[in-house]
């Protein structure tokens, strides 16, 4: 990457408005092809690695630079930051996703997990990682992948084990699970923390330093390399 995208996407922070963007319009479209090439050029070696992304475009999985401020308080027109989500269906997918953000302030970073998926994709996620669950703590244990991104992360994980045992999607989803299977889970606290907290999202932050650098490409593409060995246990569970 170069300083002038995170100089460009500062100036958007400071100065977010419609004006300003349609006089520096020849700025915003060279900073946006410069992301696109190099999302393009990740995409391509990723490909390599992960069959499941061979008919995906790199216009499929970059975000669109102006906010949806429909339902949103805060109305400024633009995001501050480049975001490519590259999964097999796209960006708009429940599949698992690679995912590349840029952001000054050191808030830049690359992270893996699965957005929203449905309560029978989520089922099914829980039921492949406790079947593979030695594979799973295989791969989450690799030095590499330890210290690129530590401890996995559920934001379902802030509400406490009785509340969520008492919400009415658990329900839901004990009930879809069968009463020979979710009794076997209800008696198993290890399985019931997976029910409840499969935790399949992870983020490394990376610097405005490290962003600059000339290897951040490949550093990237380390990143996802320790990613896709997970990224493939979890697509097994929703898609088989």
């Amino acid at each position: 990457m170069h300083p002038i995208t995170l100089k460009f996407l500062e100036a958007v922070k400071l100065n977010n408005n419609v004006k300003r963007m349609h006089l520096h319009r020849d700025l915003y479209l060279q900073e946006k092809e410069r992301f696109f090439t190099f999302v393009d050029s990740l995409l391509e070696q990723l490909k390599k690695l992960d069959s499941n992304l061979e008919d995906i475009t790199t216009k499929d999985c970059i975000f669109r630079f102006n906010k949806d401020i429909r339902f949103s308080k805060d109305k400024s027109p633009y995001k501050t930051h480049f975001g490519a989500f590259i999964s097999s269906g796209g960006r708009k997918s429940p599949l698992p996703w690679y995912y590349l953000h840029i952001q000054p302030g050191n808030q830049s970073g690359i992270s893996w997990g699965s957005r929203c998926p449905s309560i029978p994709q989520r089922e099914a996620i829980i039921l492949h990682i406790w079947n593979n669950r030695t594979k799973r703590q295989r791969i989450i244990t690799n030095p590499p992948f330890n210290k690129q991104f530590g401890t996995l992360v559920d934001k379902q994980a802030e509400v406490s084990l009785e509340r969520r045992l008492k919400s009415h999607k658990t329900q839901q989803l004990l009930e879809q699970l069968g009463k020979t299977k979710a009794k076997q889970i209800l008696n198993n606290k290890e399985a019931l923390e997976l029910l409840l907290y499969p935790r399949f999202c992870v983020r490394h932050p990376v610097s405005d330093k490290e962003v600059l650098q000339t290897d951040f490409a490949q550093n990237v593409m380390k990143g996802f390399q320790l990613l896709q060995p997970f990224n493939e246990l979890i697509l097994e569970g929703m898609i088989g």
